[in-house]
């Protein structure tokens, strides 16, 4: 095993057979014929952790956790003067019957912003969850947010896909084919899917279902005409409350007594908040936070306020709507005032706990403290527990006060401080994750930088894949910042776990911007790092000939520089893509110098590592004593290091070389060795590539038994993480080939 890939692809035949069933039996009440049932059990027997499936009740590997995903956050508390708004949704997105016309039913809720939207999406959204048994996926795609850019969809598509059941470990390697899983995936499923905040129509699209069975709510400041043209979406389009409806949910928030008491003043109130409800949540937030504060004082203090901003700049909310919040921020204390200015400089939609309290630099008691405060005051929000987030008006309102109010240099700290707490937390749980990558020597974290720590490497996994769209979101946020230092340390810090999740789209990506910040820095060493994870992206997703170009800038920038360490990792990227494509002696080539440039350098890791692809290229070019040798110098250097994963492809390469040398029992062994190993470091595809090369081993000692089932295992396991379509037909082939006579011509290749 001289290299494996962590790309992966679909199994299509799976989701196509799962799509066509529930067509078959919601559409025209039948099941699918019997010799298509039969051709899926075939394909699903050899999994021994799933029971032999029948036609009424067909496991699909693909759905392996959440099948019935209910991501809708909390429906609003109160909702005044939306009756035929929700009349109106009704009839759009609940109709009665078949499927509408075959197509999928799309609306959309339009309005300027702080108008209730999202209000009016989840309480229709909530009120019909029984239309939607299987599930309702939310997203918040950050349209027009101050601070940031707005989501990529096929960032959301890929958590979709989790929430529907798919391995995260296993996506398709590109857009395209994530995109086909997610169609097969919702496709005959009963699914409303809420996509708030959407920017234009391009960001929508990719997130369309396919199914007529599935149904659309979108919420959007624009009007996205190209959606109706292209997609039938039907519009629904939000206007201010009138002055009975403004009236009414001031009512709702503070009671009808105080209101009775002043109306005068409550008249004036919501003059100033022009229609808009989150104008009126603020102030009535205000209100009740502070019995003592009567209806008449507040619209004198709004009256007369001075404050040196200017309208807040989205070109849809007045000046106003400013002195709203103004009067909600100066009510705060100091404490929870700074808190308010510096939340909004969050790099992502949102952000926890703990690095909030490195955003703030205070400690955790302090700053729940604070945030219940802000939340009192309508001021944050806290859609999922332990994570804040504002308004898109508020966070530009925020952003002003950061820039004109604060005090000097409390905005630059609070980013440093913040950036810092993703840059050496993503780093240590990259530690974790890969011990024997060649270490950074980062500067220490800014004072009252609290940085999360983790157990093992599960821990550090889920803490990247909580965080990772706010990381991502923070490369793109400290470049705009001219932080590119920690722009590129945050794209280095999180390629691993990119790496391990497939997520070629998102390396290119965030390397691509941390390039273009490593040249403004002239570090050629950098440089050369994002260069080889492009091309490593390119490479897993069929682009050789940009991996080339990358790859060529990337050694002659070692070269150049006699960085030897640099120019040893790129030979070996080089030795993977010319493997890919076609020519194993130029891969051998590239191998051998790699082993060379770290010896000359003393660094063990790499040299075992590049040791190993050397014995695997000795034996595809069919010297198998070369690689034998090869092989146990590797194993010697990582039995010191302690090195499991070098060890375990290792010990498979050796396995291989033994097997094509006829010693059947010592390739046996080695293969053991490799599987244990492979296991324990739950490597779900190296322990299917070893069961593989197990199951040809055992075959060419006419064990046939033992050699299926080694190769059932595999195929189980392929199935189950969704493993490239030659190596699933390799192993079905190899299962046929055990009812027909060996060839007599020499022994198997695996």
């Amino acid at each position: 095993m001289g290299r494996a890939s962590p790309a992966t692809r679909p199994a299509d035949a799976l989701n196509h057979y799962q799509a066509l069933r529930r067509r078959l039996v919601e559409e025209l009440g039948i099941d699918p014929a019997p010799s298509l049932r039969s051709l899926h059990q075939q394909i699903l027997i050899s999994d021994p952790r799933l029971a032999p499936p029948t036609h009424d009740a067909t496991p699909d590997p693909v759905h392996t956790t959440t099948t019935h995903p209910r991501q809708l956050p909390a429906p609003p508390p109160l909702l005044a003067g939306r009756d035929s708004e929700l009349v109106r949704l009704d009839k759009l997105l609940a109709p009665q019957g078949e499927p509408h016309n075959g197509t999928v039913l799309i609306a959309a809720i339009c309005g300027t912003g702080g108008v209730g939207k999202t209000s009016l999406a989840l309480r229709w959204a909530h009120g019909w969850q029984e239309r939607f048994p299987d599930g309702q996926l939310f997203a918040d795609l950050r349209g027009f947010t101050p601070s940031g850019e707005p989501a990529d969809p096929y960032t959301v598509m890929r958590g979709f896909l989790e929430a529907l059941g798919a391995d995260p470990g296993s996506l398709p390697a590109t857009p395209q084919s994530q995109a086909a899983l997610y169609r097969s995936l919702t496709a005959g499923r009963r699914l409303l899917i809420m996509l708030d905040n959407v920017r234009d129509t391009d960001q929508v699209v990719p997130l369309l279902p396919g199914s007529p069975t599935c149904t659309v709510l979108i919420t959007s400041r624009h009007r996205l005409p190209g959606l109706a043209a292209s997609h039938g979406a039907v519009q629904l389009t939000l206007e201010t409350l009138d002055r009975a409806e403004a009236r009414d949910l001031l009512v709702r928030r503070i009671g009808a007594d105080r209101i009775a008491a002043e109306p005068a003043a409550a008249t004036e109130l919501l003059h100033h908040c022009a229609g808009l409800p989150i104008a009126i949540s603020v102030l009535a937030a205000r209100l009740t936070t502070n019995p003592m504060l009567t209806l008449t004082a507040l619209a004198s203090e709004l009256r007369e306020a001075e404050t040196p901003l200017d309208a807040l700049e989205t070109g849809e909310a007045n000046g106003d709507i400013r002195i709203v919040f103004a009067s909600s921020y100066l009510a705060l204390d100091t404490d929870s005032a700074r808190v308010f200015r510096q939340i909004a400089q969050a790099p992502g939609a949102d952000i926890g706990l703990p690095a909030a309290a490195s955003l703030t630099g205070l400690p955790l008691p302090r700053l729940r403290t604070r945030l219940h405060r802000l939340q009192a005051h309508h001021l944050v929000q806290e859609r999922v527990p332990g994570r804040f987030t504002c308004h898109d008006l508020l966070r530009a309102y925020a952003l002003e006060l950061a820039e004109t109010v604060a005090p000097a240099g409390e905005a630059d700290a609070a980013l440093t401080r913040v950036l810092d707490h993703y840059a050496h937390t993503a780093y240590a749980a990259d530690r974790l994750l890969l011990p024997y990558r060649d270490p950074l020597a980062p500067a220490a974290p800014a004072d009252g930088t609290r940085l999360e720590e983790f157990a093992d490497a599960e821990q550090a996994m889920a803490w990247f894949a909580r965080e990772h769209t706010v990381l991502t979101a923070a490369v793109n946020h400290a470049v705009r910042a001219g932080r590119d230092a920690q722009a590129w340390r945050m794209a280095w810090a999180i390629t691993t776990f990119l790496a391990r999740r497939a997520w070629w789209a998102d390396v290119t990506a965030v390397h691509s911007t941390a390039l273009a910040a490593v040249v403004r820095l002239g570090d050629p060493a950098a440089q050369a790092e994002s260069r080889r994870a492009l091309a490593w992206a390119c490479t897993e997703t069929g682009r050789f000939a940009e991996a080339h170009q990358e790859l060529a800038q990337a050694l002659a920038l070692s070269e150049t520089n006699g960085d030897l360490l640099s120019a040893a990792h790129t030979h070996l990227t080089l030795g993977w893509l010319y493997e890919r494509d076609g020519d194993q002696s130029a891969a051998l080539r590239h191998d051998q110098s790699a082993v060379e440039q770290f010896t000359s350098i003393g660094n063990l890791p790499g040299r075992a590592r590049a040791l190993n692809t050397v014995a695997w290229d000795h034996a595809q070019l069919g010297d198998h004593t070369a690689s034998v040798r090869r092989c146990q110098e590797a194993l010697a250097i990582q039995r010191e290091l302690g090195d499991e994963r070098g060890q375990a492809n290792t010990w498979d390469t050796l396995g291989y070389a033994y097997h094509q040398l006829g010693e059947h029992t010592k390739a046996i062994d080695c293969y053991q060795h490799s599987l244990d190993l492979n296991r324990v470091l739950e490597h779900r595809y190296n322990e299917g590539l070893t069961l593989v090369h197990l199951g040809q081993t055992y075959r060419a000692t006419e064990a046939v038994e033992t050699a299926r089932g080694a190769l059932r295992e595999a195929l189980g396991i392929y199935l189950e993480i969704n493993a490239p379509h030659p190596e699933v037909n390799e192993v079905r082939a190899l299962l046929r080939e055990l009812d027909s006579p060996p060839d007599p011509g020499g022994p198997d290749s695996p």
